[in-house]
């Protein structure tokens, strides 16, 4: 089938990372591998681990945890959103977020080259990706056609800071690495964001012509001297994206455009054309049915989990499996089990021999009746022993006293046991008396054995041996056991919450949330406003980060044991509003997990402001006048919130 291939799990490959199941490996590199991660709600994730042998040394995991700070701070729609992470663990890992997309490199050798406007397109929303991770600080280094997945929402830039946490050499330099770097990295010299320019350009280039910018000759040496020179080879370019690319590929990076510049041009060349985000409107039906292949397997993936990742691999190539190891039994289930074994033989033979005394009464009723004689043992009149009195009959024998609601809640009474009748002498008359007394002995005696059969299938548990039934009956009472409590929808609207996942609510400023129970969204969409960054059963918020942005919501439960703490942290873009309280040019307190309509007149009381974001930036150890400001002529008082723990800072200001 078309989609991504997810190999299985190899002996030296973890099954589980942090809280994450691993269901496959997704690819290797040259230092990481990754793997297709499951939570325990079923989301999917993409785990990126190094590749050690033997203890991770410490140089390799102050990298990792490089790229695991470079990849938190970053938060696009453009971008991988990273979920969670932990640098000290003894394997270091980090979850990405799981994108079912094929990459640009995947679709053109599949699919062939795009057409001009889907070139815009896919430019426009990678070159909002850089623009957002040059802002800060941050530069990729390794922009490509495999780096870059295009579900059908708008490209998504992978593996950023990667390179910044292991900078790439010569001798890690690849055939289908050096077709996209700069001139500067080719030489070994100090990459900046114009590097990621130039690789934009290469990487554009190939989309719209089905090549890399360079003559191919298949001699990595060779193509490296060319790349250092800036030697291009741009035949079969379309003339209207040559404005575009081509100044992308200057051989000096001072002549390259900036990222921004990039964007804006970019987005101008589409600005004419019929307004649309979706793929579907922009890229032709060979790539939008590739894309689609992946999106149905994402879905796959996440409605059977495990059972279809757990394949040798996800491109069909199956073998027959294995017939299961014979079931092992403990030595108290097996002789349990012959005890049962030893009660049904004797039940079986009871009911052989109570099927021989009925079939022998019938003929002997058969004969009699043929011969006009009653049977003995039939008649009362045959019957031989004390007689009935009325007192067995009397309306005192059956007093209602005997149905009182205290007689049945008390502990149930065991009967007398019952002795049967001493045997009747045999009656004169011939042997049918004989013959129908010894065969009422041995329905008797079956009875006992079929009684016998049942106390042994009762393995102890209180349920019986077959299992069918969870009740025990006592002589006309039954006993059933309370119902085991169950979330309602409410509690399991809160455990199905995972970390890292998103939300769409927010605080209201009325100290509540704008949802009643969390709803899931993408954490690319427009509303995805809050992130989960644990998930926990119970109520333990102490633990949650405290500070700008950030908080916790907890849900106390149908029941203590169902109760639920969700860490949230806000998810802040340009443009948004929350509210604040102003006294001259200070703010005396806010509400940053707080969304707010900009154009609004009412504030909640005890606030008489709503700020906008106007920025939203890397964290500075200073920030000196007119950090905010948006030229000379701007006059608007700007204020500052570090958000994200430290790592971010907003720029707000008064509307």
């Amino acid at each position: 089938m078309t989609g991504a291939r997810v190999e299985e799990l190899r002996g030296d490959d973890p099954r589980q990372l942090g809280q994450y199941r691993l269901l496959g490996r997704l690819g290797s590199g040259g230092m990481g591998r990754v793997y297709l991660g499951r939570t325990r709600g079923g989301r999917l994730v993409a785990v990126k681990t190094l590749l050690a042998e033997g203890v991770v040394g410490e140089t390799d995991r102050r990298r990792f945890a490089r790229e695991v700070a470079l990849a938190q701070r970053v938060t696009s729609v453009y971008t991988a959103q990273v979920l969670d992470a932990d640098a000290t663990a003894d394997r270091p890992w980090m979850a990405i977020e799981y994108i079912a997309a094929p990459s640009l490199a995947e679709l053109v050798r599949a699919k062939g080259v795009l057409q001009a406007s889907a070139v815009r397109w896919v430019a426009a929303g990678t070159a909002e990706a850089l623009v957002t991770l040059h802002r800060m600080g941050i530069v990729h280094r390794d922009v490509k056609p495999q780096n870059i997945l295009l579900p059908l929402a708008g490209p998504r830039l992978i593996d950023f800071g990667i390179s910044h946490a292991s900078d790439l050499t010569r001798t890690q330099l690849t055939l289908g690495t050096i077709a996209f770097t700069s001139p500067e990295q080719a030489r070994g010299e100090e990459s900046t964001a114009a590097a990621d320019v130039y690789s934009l350009g290469a990487t554009l280039f190939h989309l719209a012509v089905g090549r890399p910018p360079y003559p191919e000759d298949g001699d990595t040496l060779r193509l490296l001297s060319r790349v250092q020179r800036g030697d291009l080879d741009l035949g079969g370019l379309p003339k209207e994206l040559t404005p575009l690319i081509r100044p992308c590929l200057a051989a000096e990076p001072a002549a390259r455009p900036e990222p921004a510049a990039v964007l804006e041009q970019f987005t101008a060349s589409i600005s004419g054309l019929p307004n649309s985000p979706s793929g579907n409107r922009w890229l032709p039906p060979r790539w939008t049915e590739l894309i689609g292949a992946y999106e149905s397997q994402g879905r796959r993936f996440q409605e059977t989990g495990a059972r279809e990742a757990e394949a040798p691999t996800v491109d069909q190539r199956t073998s027959a499996v294995p017939p299961p190891d014979p079931t092992r039994v403990l030595p108290e289930e097996r002789e349990r089990r012959a005890d049962r074994a030893q009660a049904a033989q004797a039940a079986r033979a009871a009911q052989a021999a109570m099927a021989a005394a009925l079939a022998a009464q019938e003929e002997a009723l058969r004969r009699a009746r043929a011969s006009g004689t009653p049977p003995t043992g039939r008649t009362g009149a045959a019957r031989s022993g004390p007689a009935r009195t009325p007192a067995a009959r009397t309306p005192a024998a059956r007093t209602p006293a005997a149905r009182t609601p205290a007689a049945r809640t008390s502990p149930p009474r065991t009967p007398p046991a019952r002795t049967p009748p001493a045997p009747a002498p045999a009656p004169s008359g011939g042997g049918g008396g004989r013959s129908g007394g010894g065969w009422f002995g041995i329905f008797l005696l079956a009875l006992v054995a079929f009684f016998f059969y049942q106390a042994n299938t009762d393995d102890g548990s209180g349920s019986s041996g077959s299992g069918s039934s969870s009740s025990r009956s006592t002589y006309g009472s039954t006993y059933t056991p309370p119902p085991t409590p169950t979330p309602d929808a409410e509690d399991r609207s809160f455990r199905s919450v995972d970390s890292g996942d998103c939300l769409t609510a927010f605080d209201d400023g009325y100290d509540s949330w704008s949802t009643g129970t969390p709803q899931t969204v993408s954490c690319s969409a427009a509303n995805a406003y809050l992130r989960v960054t644990s998930a926990t059963e119970g109520i333990d918020f102490a633990d949650c980060p405290s500070g700008n942005g950030r908080g916790y919501w907890y849900h106390s439960g149908s029941r203590y044991d169902f109760a639920t703490t969700l860490c949230v942290e806000r998810q802040f873009r340009k443009g948004q509003c929350f509210v604040a309280k102003r006294s001259g040019d200070t703010i005396t307190s806010s509400r940053t997990l707080n969304l707010w309509n900009c154009d609004a007149t009412k504030v909640p009381k005890g606030y008489n402001t709503v700020l906008q974001i106007t920025g939203y930036y890397k964290a500075e150890k200073s920030y000196p006048a007119g950090y905010c400001s948006r030229g000379r002529d701007d006059r608007n008082v700007y204020w500052t919130y570090e958000v994200d723990g430290g790592r971010n800072v907003l720029c707000t200001t008064a509307v």
